[in-house]
């Protein structure tokens, strides 16, 4: 068997699925946020017009041929102008310019890591998110990093343009997956930032089972003092009608500060099937193994 995964989300909790799911699959596919302003995607962002490419190269890195590859990808230059900026992102921009086309740079990015599966933008619009959060009344927050270090939760998220068209390979790839993976990862600003871009949720509605994986830990700001439910509740709230066949949550101890506080009555009484595990690595990230033995139970 070989069934159609894919993740959606960005930055390290996407990466952590693409590495579980790549244990279950050879057709995986990630569905990626553009919407990252800060350090080397921003600057490129701003000095070249294009989407954001670190998650993208991020997502590669996970699904590279060799770790000698992926290493290549994420290597960060350390000195001059080009400190600070992962020599994926600059091969993406590159091919972006030299192509005319920013999807197809990414797919020949890659390509030329061996990569097993396919990483896709979620829109290859730039875009900006905008965010209600909820202190101060409804203080106003603009650009994904400003989001991110917020002094409270997020209440309402938006991207800006709002009708950002969503990548038809996206679109397609949802449609038709055995299993859509949701997270784990920054809830907002990775996650629901592909969620409302126009046509993901409709995709959504066509794909087979879908499942959530909770983060082991509350992210400062952006989700303090949120409690599983409420993270299912967030989703639910910016993407109608979204159906969950699992809520796949950590069960045990796990090496963080703040963790994710799990009911399991709070999700029976939303209908979200509940499925807990060990899942915990070390440190706030999940254990790929222990995630992919999940994933399969979800898939037999």
């Amino acid at each position: 068997m070989n069934p159609r995964i894919v993740c959606v989300g960005g930055g390290h909790g996407l990466a952590c699925a693409l590495r579980a799911v790549r244990r279950v699959t050879e057709s995986a596919t990630a569905v990626v946020t553009v919407a990252d302003d800060g350090g080397s995607s921003g600057i490129l962002r701003r000095q070249l017009g294009i989407p954001a490419p670190g998650d993208l190269r991020m997502a590669i890195a996970a699904l590279a041929g060799s770790e000698e590859r992926s290493a290549l990808l994420q290597y960060r230059f350390k000195d001059g102008e080009l400190a600070g900026h992962p020599l994926g992102n600059l091969l993406i921009a590159a091919l972006a310019d030299l192509r005319g086309d920013f999807g197809r740079a990414v797919d020949e990015v890659a390509e030329l890591a061996g990569a097993r599966g396919r990483v896709l933008p979620v829109t290859t619009r730039p875009v900006a998110l905008e965010a209600t959060l909820a202190v101060d009344g409804g203080l106003e927050v603009r650009g994904q990093g400003a989001i991110a270090r917020g002094p409270g939760p997020v209440a309402r998220l938006r991207m800006e343009p709002p009708d950002a068209p969503a990548t038809p390979q996206a679109v397609e790839a949802i449609e038709e997956a055995d299993l859509v993976v949701l997270g784990p990862g920054s809830l907002f600003t990775s996650l629901i930032a592909v969620l409302i871009v126009p046509g993901i949720r409709h995709a959504l509605a066509e794909a087979g089972r879908i499942a959530l994986v909770l983060n082991l830990a509350e992210q400062a700001g952006e989700t303090a003092g949120m409690d599983g439910a409420s993270h299912v509740r967030a989703l639910i709230e910016h993407c109608p009608g979204l159906r969950l066949d699992a809520v796949i949550a950590h069960e045990g101890s796990a090496d963080v500060s703040r963790p994710v506080a799990v009911e399991p009555a709070a999700f029976a009484a939303m209908r979200a099937p509940l499925v807990m595990a060990d899942l915990a690595a070390a440190g706030p990230e999940h254990d790929p193994d222990r995630l992919a033995r999940v994933l399969r139970e979800l898939l037999a």
